[in-house]
């Protein structure tokens, strides 16, 4: 069943975009499906792929080109891309349209299970360790570089301008708490540094970018946010993702591997310490329509407020470990 989706640029959309699509792939017999905002389904006869809208064709290129080195090295758990692309774009209203293997699941993947959890740190490690030897081979050098450091101070400053405007809903001594937190970090990681290890990033370790398939396997999906840099910062990222699932817990978060051998890494202990989330979530909310604010009210009340104590319990144990 084709759907019929509205995007910016005039009701026509859909019908548009199939018809650029069936000239390109040279098949009358195609069917499209809207998943959420730029992503769909393409069905063309038993085949399914996954289409998305990339901004423009210099993101498309560096995600097909990373794609491919990574398969060539040997790692597959990022699904590749359609053989069009071998020779031939796709470009739409401005957009360039890229189309990726179709992963079959029974299932949303999360972080809920211990199982869970670690599997997706397995496979992280393993998207480290080739991903490291794809950048040595020195074809990524324009790769951007994830300077944490830089990019949290920008995030913190950010949230202290906004301090008058959240004091109106957040209690003025939790903000406090969060911007005093931050600093620290921020402090302690300025002093430490990162180690000189360096591959590619996948940048966006939240759950819903993993995929179990239907025959158990475990993939990886989403490279908009790759850059290079040591493996850690993606762990210190995961890290902060699934604290929420185990109720914020530094003794569980150890039992994970490779988490465990990070606790004697300063600048780890530092960068768990800093509350990311709630800095960008905040900004983001300010930055953002009356919609979405109200899409995220009660996710960052929650985030803000009711986890405060669990957060802050963890917060102090993670400087216990400090020196």
């Amino acid at each position: 069943m084709t759907m019929k989706t509205k995007e910016k640029g005039g009701g026509g959309f859909h019908n548009r975009l199939l018809f650029v699509l069936k000239e390109k792939l040279g098949d009358n017999n195609i069917q499209l499906q809207k998943i959420k905002q730029g992503k769909w389904m393409l069905q063309i006869g038993k085949d399914r792929w996954f289409l998305k809208l990339f901004p423009n064709s210099r993101r498309f290129q560096l995600q097909k080109s990373v794609t491919k080195a990574l398969h060539l090295e040997g790692f597959s758990k990022v699904p590749g891309f359609h053989p069009l692309h071998e020779t031939d774009n796709i470009e739409f209203d401005g957009r360039t349209v890229g189309l990726t293997e179709w992963i079959d699941t029974n299932d949303i993947f999360t972080y809920t299970s211990y199982n869970e959890r670690q599997a997706a740190l397995t496979l992280l490690k393993e998207f480290h360790q080739y991903s490291g030897k794809v950048l040595s081979n020195g074809d990524f050098t324009t790769l951007p570089m994830q300077r944490l450091l830089n990019k949290w101070s920008l995030r913190l400053d950010e949230f202290r301008r906004n301090k008058q405007k959240l004091s109106v809903y957040v209690p003025p001594a939790i903000i406090d708490t969060y911007i005093k937190t931050g600093e620290k970090a921020l402090q302690g990681l300025d002093q430490y540094g990162f180690s000189d290890q360096m591959c590619i990033l996948h940048g966006d370790v939240a759950h819903h970018n993993f995929l179990r398939g239907t025959n158990n396997e475990l993939f990886m999906i989403d490279l908009d946010l790759i850059t290079s840099g040591p493996p850690e910062i993606d762990y210190i990222q995961f890290a902060n993702r699934i604290f929420p699932y185990i109720n914020w817990s530094l003794e569980k978060l150890w039992e994970h591997e490779p988490f465990s051998f990070f606790q004697d890494n300063m600048s780890f202990l530092y960068s768990i310490l800093y509350p990311s989330d709630v800095f960008r979530e905040w900004n983001r909310f300010f930055r953002g329509t009356p919609d979405y604010q109200k899409s995220t009210w009660n996710y960052l009340m929650a985030l803000t407020v009711n986890q405060f104590h669990p957060r802050m319990v963890c917060c102090r144990d993670i400087q216990k470990n400090l020196y």
